[in-house]
């Protein structure tokens, strides 16, 4: 298990929110600024979100992350709920519009593809400024 010093923010307005389905963000905040990652939908928002901390720890690059951003306790990570949406057809049509209108700095823009891996890091890094 990696270390992470990261600040985690866990759906701290209403986690019994995430609970049903719904479409979901998770953002990168440092220095007063902050930025969209990753918006996602899901039948399960609570439990698709733990998988997306899981695969960070397995593998940071995953959400664009590197060992250094990990240890960076002036960082947080934030997961939130935007909007409770039962129906999967229009979930997944609202999920897309989002993307599209947000623009997330580690997808693609295309439906909910992420960016290659050093595509992800390196948008990561800039928003940052650790390059």
């Amino acid at each position: 298990m990696k270390k992470i010093d990261t600040n985690i923010e866990f759906f701290k307005e209403d986690l019994n929110q995430a609970i049903g389905s719904g479409i979901y963000q998770i953002s990168i905040c440092k220095d007063n600024k902050s930025k969209i990652l990753y918006i996602g939908e899901s039948e399960t928002v609570l439990k698709r979100c733990g998988e997306h901390l899981y695969k960070l720890n397995e593998n940071p690059g995953y959400l664009g992350f590197t060992e250094d951003i990990l240890k960076d306790s002036n960082i947080t990570l934030k997961f939130e709920l935007l909007e409770k949406i039962d129906d999967a057809i229009f979930r997944k049509k609202r999920e897309v519009e989002l993307i599209k209108n947000e623009s997330p700095l580690i997808q693609s823009g295309i439906n909910d593809h992420l960016k290659n891996l050093e595509d992800r890091i390196l948008a990561l890094r800039e928003f940052l400024n650790m390059n």
